[in-house]
């Protein structure tokens, strides 16, 4: 779709960032004598987690028929709360390696980072991490999160965000208008997690405030959402906040700009 420039009626784009293994017993049945076949060896947690690590297995689930609340639960585990220097904003799991995970949000939520600053995953686990970069054309930061400090059954739990089919090659198609899709605030209540919900007004928008074209949609996005997911009723990570306003309609950087500002990482 080509640039179009919306007027907002006066409205002032605000950013959201806030102040502030069981066991099996097995019968060998009635018969005496009965050999039982040798079973495969089982594998350790470390082995499972580095073998879906290695493979780009770690996805959320995705649905095969949209349903929000279903999509709602299933991405929570790929949801983080940043704390920075009296500030906090939301971010997402972008990408999991045998050796750390990559924590996407905001270049603004990022602007006081320093040494004492942490994330909080889904299941409340606390950890540091560095800042990996922030891209100069994008609202757009990500941070390096080591997973020594993590049990390999807590990596398990966590998962990375699900990229529509076809954006990492760039053959993915525009959102249609109307599109439903959700956010998820963990970092007011990270143990009360909340989804607003809201519409697609146009997949791509040159908006009055902003340097680039941002998914423009119908939704209220509450103090600490910046740099929270914006997903579909089937679980694609389609976006991330980036500002809302009092009329109710978000500003989101669109997954193909993210994707690339983290090309632009590696």
């Amino acid at each position: 779709m080509g640039k179009i420039k919306f007027c907002q009626r006066g409205a002032v784009w605000i950013c959201m960032t806030v102040l502030a293994a069981g066991s099996q017993t097995f019968e060998a049945g009635a018969k005496e004598n009965v050999k039982i076949p040798r079973l495969i060896q089982a594998t350790t947690l470390e082995e499972d987690y580095r073998a879906v690590a290695s493979l780009g297995l770690t996805g959320t689930h995705l649905l095969e028929e949209g349903d929000v609340r279903q999509a709602f639960d299933s991405i929570l585990c790929s949801c983080v709360r940043i704390q920075t220097r009296g500030h906090f904003g939301s971010g997402s799991i972008f990408k999991m390696n045998e050796n750390e995970m990559i924590v996407v949000t905001n270049r603004h939520v990022l602007t006081y980072w320093d040494e004492d600053s942490y994330v909080t995953f889904f299941n409340g686990a606390a950890a540091s991490a560095s800042l990996a970069g922030v891209c100069g054309e994008t609202d757009v930061g990500f941070l390096r999160v080591p997973v020594d400090g993590f049990s390999y059954e807590e990596l398990l739990s966590f998962h990375s965000v699900r990229i529509p089919e076809g954006t990492l090659e760039g053959t993915s198609g525009e959102i249609p208008e109307g599109t439903g899709f959700f956010m998820a605030d963990v970092a007011s209540d990270l143990y009360h997690p909340r989804m607003e919900e809201g519409e697609v007004i146009a997949p791509s928008a040159l908006l009055e405030g902003f340097q680039k074209e941002m998914l423009y949609g119908k939704g209220n996005a509450v103090p600490g959402m910046s740099g929270s997911g914006v997903f579909d009723h089937y679980g694609n990570y389609l976006g991330m906040v980036t500002g809302g306003n009092l009329l109710g309609e978000i500003a989101a950087v669109p997954v193909r700009d993210i994707v690339a500002a983290y090309r632009g990482l590696e």
